[in-house]
């Protein structure tokens, strides 16, 4: 899923993102999601910035 949030790869600066819903839609139409990067592969946490290289939410592997 594309998503225009404006953010970039926590790890190579680059905005070619791929993201992950991993929430509920909220009443203000908000929702928690990761970002795999296209260019380097670092999957992230799109608010706290953590970075996994295995994750049970999206299904992601390094």
């Amino acid at each position: 899923m594309k998503v225009k949030c404006g953010c970039r790869c926590i790890n190579c600066k680059s905005a070619d993102l791929e993201s992950h819903r991993t929430g509920m839609t909220e009443d203000d139409g908000y929702f928690e999601m990761h970002h795999t990067c296209n260019s380097c592969n670092t999957h992230f946490d799109h608010l706290e910035g953590e970075t996994f290289s295995e994750c049970k939410k999206c299904g992601h592997v390094s």
